[in-house]
């Protein structure tokens, strides 16, 4: 098989299963947008909306109807913000720690998942493969 279609492969496995809806330890599937956001309220607790948007390069529109799915799920719940009453902050509820929690132990195992495939290469082998992966998002991002 050639490597481009391995790549392919590969990359297509991986978004499917990325993409797959999870519970992250709790009762309530969560989507990739949804854990994202809750890791991105559990990083910078005092953001409102608009904030939240900029940091997860999507529009207020879509940050606003994805907080308002985390909190008829129970992830989230509004609050003023401790600066501007004016603004409102989400928080994560318990739940919603526990959602973000898991996702953190997900990247984890990933993590070792990876590490565990690449303990027989040597560091020229690593290198290269960091290289390949780099040019070819770099060439990616160009197209």
């Amino acid at each position: 098989m050639p490597i481009s279609e391995l790549l392919l492969n590969v990359i297509t496995e991986f978004y499917e299963n990325d993409s797959r809806a999870r519970t992250f330890g709790t009762d309530t599937e969560l989507h990739h947008s949804e854990i994202h956001m809750l890791q991105c309220i559990a990083e910078h607790p005092d953001l409102h909306i608009s904030g939240l948007a900029r940091l997860l390069d999507i529009t207020r529109g879509a940050a606003s109807q994805t907080a308002q799915r985390l909190e008829r799920k129970g992830m989230v719940i509004k609050e003023a913000s401790p600066d501007d009453n004016k603004k409102i902050v989400l928080r994560l509820t318990p739940k919603g720690k526990t959602a973000v929690a898991n996702h953190k132990d997900a990247h984890e195992k990933y993590d070792v998942l990876i590490s565990d495939i690449l303990a027989g290469a040597n560091v020229s082998q690593r290198q290269f493969l960091e290289d390949f992966l780099q040019r070819l998002e770099q060439k990616l991002k160009q197209s």
